[in-house]
Protein backbone atom coordinates (compact mmCIF):
# COMPACT_ATOMS: atom_id res chain seq x y z
CA UNK A 1 0.00 0.00 0.00
CA UNK A 2 2.66 2.42 1.05
CA UNK A 3 4.55 1.64 -2.41
CA UNK A 4 1.83 2.24 -4.65
CA UNK A 5 1.49 5.52 -2.53
CA UNK A 6 5.26 6.22 -3.07
CA UNK A 7 4.59 5.79 -6.83
CA UNK A 8 1.76 7.50 -7.21
CA UNK A 9 4.00 10.54 -5.24
CA UNK A 10 6.50 10.39 -7.65
CA UNK A 11 4.12 9.89 -10.81
CA UNK A 12 2.63 13.78 -9.11
CA UNK A 13 5.69 15.55 -8.97
CA UNK A 14 7.19 14.73 -12.56
CA UNK A 15 3.74 15.47 -13.89
CA UNK A 16 3.31 18.67 -12.22
CA UNK A 17 6.99 19.39 -13.25
CA UNK A 18 6.43 18.55 -16.68
CA UNK A 19 3.68 20.76 -16.87
CA UNK A 20 5.49 23.75 -15.43
CA UNK A 21 8.13 23.00 -17.43
CA UNK A 22 6.38 23.53 -20.75
CA UNK A 23 4.89 26.96 -19.11
CA UNK A 24 1.55 25.98 -19.28
CA UNK A 25 -1.45 25.96 -16.61
CA UNK A 26 -3.69 23.29 -14.81
CA UNK A 27 -6.77 24.36 -17.00
CA UNK A 28 -4.73 24.40 -20.79
CA UNK A 29 -3.88 20.90 -19.91
CA UNK A 30 -7.31 19.97 -19.16
CA UNK A 31 -8.59 21.43 -21.57
CA UNK A 32 -6.18 19.44 -23.49
CA UNK A 33 -6.91 16.39 -22.61
CA UNK A 34 -10.81 16.95 -22.29
CA UNK A 35 -10.57 16.83 -18.09
CA UNK A 36 -11.73 19.12 -15.58
CA UNK A 37 -8.94 21.25 -13.36
CA UNK A 38 -9.81 19.18 -10.60
CA UNK A 39 -8.99 16.10 -12.27
CA UNK A 40 -5.42 17.59 -13.40
CA UNK A 41 -4.81 18.71 -9.88
CA UNK A 42 -5.72 15.55 -8.62
CA UNK A 43 -3.21 14.10 -10.55
CA UNK A 44 -0.28 16.30 -9.32
CA UNK A 45 -1.30 16.57 -5.75
CA UNK A 46 -0.90 11.96 -5.90
CA UNK A 47 -4.71 11.72 -5.48
CA UNK A 48 -5.31 9.69 -7.98
CA UNK A 49 -3.04 8.61 -11.76
CA UNK A 50 -3.91 9.14 -14.96
CA UNK A 51 -5.24 5.86 -16.76
CA UNK A 52 -2.65 4.76 -18.63
CA UNK A 53 -3.66 5.30 -22.28
CA UNK A 54 -3.77 8.94 -20.95
CA UNK A 55 -0.30 8.84 -19.20
CA UNK A 56 0.82 7.59 -22.78
CA UNK A 57 -0.87 10.42 -24.25
CA UNK A 58 1.10 12.27 -21.45
CA UNK A 59 4.49 11.30 -22.40
CA UNK A 60 3.71 11.88 -25.94
CA UNK A 61 2.64 15.62 -24.80
CA UNK A 62 5.48 16.36 -23.05
CA UNK A 63 7.96 14.12 -25.26
CA UNK A 64 9.25 11.65 -22.80
CA UNK A 65 9.19 8.18 -22.03
CA UNK A 66 6.71 6.17 -19.31
CA UNK A 67 10.19 5.33 -17.65
CA UNK A 68 10.76 9.08 -17.03
CA UNK A 69 7.40 9.79 -15.35
CA UNK A 70 7.51 6.75 -13.24
CA UNK A 71 11.23 7.62 -12.02
CA UNK A 72 12.22 8.98 -8.72
CA UNK A 73 15.44 10.28 -10.11
CA UNK A 74 15.95 14.07 -10.00
CA UNK A 75 13.84 15.88 -12.71
CA UNK A 76 17.13 18.73 -13.43
CA UNK A 77 18.81 15.61 -14.14
CA UNK A 78 16.24 13.27 -16.40
CA UNK A 79 15.59 16.64 -18.66
CA UNK A 80 19.95 17.12 -18.53
CA UNK A 81 19.86 13.84 -19.89
CA UNK A 82 17.00 14.00 -22.80
CA UNK A 83 18.44 16.94 -23.71
CA UNK A 84 21.85 15.56 -24.13
CA UNK A 85 20.17 12.54 -25.76
CA UNK A 86 18.34 14.93 -28.67
CA UNK A 87 21.09 16.95 -28.98
CA UNK A 88 23.42 13.47 -30.34
CA UNK A 89 20.13 12.66 -32.04
CA UNK A 90 20.25 16.18 -34.05
CA UNK A 91 23.81 15.62 -34.67
CA UNK A 92 23.23 12.16 -35.80
CA UNK A 93 20.37 12.62 -38.39
CA UNK A 94 22.16 15.83 -39.59
CA UNK A 95 25.17 13.62 -40.24
CA UNK A 96 22.86 10.87 -42.15
CA UNK A 97 21.16 13.90 -44.48
CA UNK A 98 24.57 15.59 -45.31
CA UNK A 99 25.21 11.90 -46.48
CA UNK A 100 22.44 11.48 -48.36
CA UNK A 101 22.99 14.75 -50.19
CA UNK A 102 26.65 14.37 -50.53
CA UNK A 103 25.24 11.05 -52.74
CA UNK A 104 23.28 13.02 -55.01
CA UNK A 105 26.69 14.92 -55.82
CA UNK A 106 28.48 12.11 -56.06
CA UNK A 107 26.19 10.56 -58.55
CA UNK A 108 25.97 13.70 -60.43
CA UNK A 109 29.69 13.66 -60.77
CA UNK A 110 29.57 10.11 -61.78
CA UNK A 111 27.11 10.66 -64.69
CA UNK A 112 28.54 14.08 -65.69
CA UNK A 113 32.16 12.67 -66.03
CA UNK A 114 31.07 9.26 -67.90
CA UNK A 115 28.99 11.24 -70.34
CA UNK A 116 31.75 13.71 -70.96
CA UNK A 117 34.43 10.33 -71.35
CA UNK A 118 32.16 7.62 -72.89
CA UNK A 119 30.10 10.26 -75.50
CA UNK A 120 31.82 13.45 -75.69
CA UNK A 121 28.84 15.13 -74.40
CA UNK A 122 29.04 17.65 -71.43
CA UNK A 123 26.19 17.26 -69.63
CA UNK A 124 26.90 20.55 -66.96
CA UNK A 125 23.29 21.06 -66.27
CA UNK A 126 23.26 17.85 -64.16
CA UNK A 127 24.60 20.08 -61.28
CA UNK A 128 21.57 22.26 -61.88
CA UNK A 129 19.53 19.31 -61.62
CA UNK A 130 21.66 17.60 -58.52
CA UNK A 131 19.45 20.69 -56.44
CA UNK A 132 16.24 19.88 -56.76
CA UNK A 133 17.29 16.54 -56.19
CA UNK A 134 18.81 17.82 -52.81
CA UNK A 135 15.78 19.16 -51.78
CA UNK A 136 14.09 15.39 -52.57
CA UNK A 137 16.04 14.28 -49.58
CA UNK A 138 14.95 16.76 -47.47
CA UNK A 139 11.43 15.90 -48.23
CA UNK A 140 12.84 12.76 -46.76
CA UNK A 141 13.78 13.77 -43.50
CA UNK A 142 10.66 16.40 -42.47
CA UNK A 143 9.17 13.51 -40.32
CA UNK A 144 12.21 13.19 -38.95
CA UNK A 145 12.93 16.56 -37.78
CA UNK A 146 8.89 17.55 -37.79
CA UNK A 147 10.53 21.49 -37.55
CA UNK A 148 7.56 23.79 -39.99
CA UNK A 149 10.47 26.37 -40.80
CA UNK A 150 12.48 23.04 -41.94
CA UNK A 151 9.78 21.99 -43.95
CA UNK A 152 9.20 25.29 -45.27
CA UNK A 153 13.09 26.23 -46.86
CA UNK A 154 12.85 22.31 -47.94
CA UNK A 155 9.44 23.37 -50.11
CA UNK A 156 10.42 26.38 -51.29
CA UNK A 157 14.10 25.36 -52.08
CA UNK A 158 12.83 22.20 -53.95
CA UNK A 159 10.03 23.97 -55.97
CA UNK A 160 12.37 27.07 -57.11
CA UNK A 161 15.50 24.95 -57.95
CA UNK A 162 12.93 22.42 -60.15
CA UNK A 163 11.70 25.29 -61.86
CA UNK A 164 15.06 26.56 -62.58
CA UNK A 165 16.43 23.36 -63.65
CA UNK A 166 13.55 22.98 -66.02
CA UNK A 167 14.35 26.22 -67.68
CA UNK A 168 17.55 26.20 -68.08
CA UNK A 169 17.70 22.79 -69.67
CA UNK A 170 15.25 23.58 -72.36
CA UNK A 171 15.57 27.07 -72.57
CA UNK A 172 15.63 27.35 -76.18
CA UNK A 173 11.65 27.01 -75.49
CA UNK A 174 11.09 30.01 -73.56
CA UNK A 175 9.22 28.65 -70.72
CA UNK A 176 9.69 31.58 -68.30
CA UNK A 177 5.91 31.25 -67.30
CA UNK A 178 6.67 28.59 -65.00
CA UNK A 179 7.98 31.23 -62.83
CA UNK A 180 4.93 32.88 -62.98
CA UNK A 181 3.62 29.42 -61.68
CA UNK A 182 5.14 29.49 -58.86
CA UNK A 183 3.59 32.40 -57.54
CA UNK A 184 0.92 30.66 -56.22
CA UNK A 185 3.05 27.60 -55.33
CA UNK A 186 5.11 30.10 -52.79
CA UNK A 187 1.42 31.47 -51.50
CA UNK A 188 0.11 27.84 -50.75
CA UNK A 189 3.39 26.93 -49.08
CA UNK A 190 3.23 30.01 -47.22
CA UNK A 191 -0.55 29.53 -46.13
CA UNK A 192 0.34 26.03 -45.29
CA UNK A 193 2.09 27.28 -42.44
CA UNK A 194 -0.37 29.67 -41.18
CA UNK A 195 -2.85 26.76 -41.43
CA UNK A 196 -0.80 24.72 -39.75
CA UNK A 197 -0.76 27.41 -36.71
CA UNK A 198 -4.18 27.91 -36.89
CA UNK A 199 -5.35 24.49 -36.15
CA UNK A 200 -2.31 24.00 -33.60
CA UNK A 201 -3.91 26.74 -31.52
CA UNK A 202 -7.95 25.72 -32.06
CA UNK A 203 -6.56 21.99 -30.63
Amino acid sequence: MEENKNIRQIVAKNLANLRKNKKITQSDLAEKFGYSDKAVSKWENGDTLPDIETLYQLCEFYNVSLDFIVSPDSFEDKIKYIKHMNKAVIINNSLIETLYCSFVWILATIIYIYLLIFSQFDFWQIYIWALPATGLVGFLFMKVWKNKIYNFVVSTFFFWTLTIAAYIQFIEYNIWPLFVLMIPIQVALILRIAINDKLKIIK
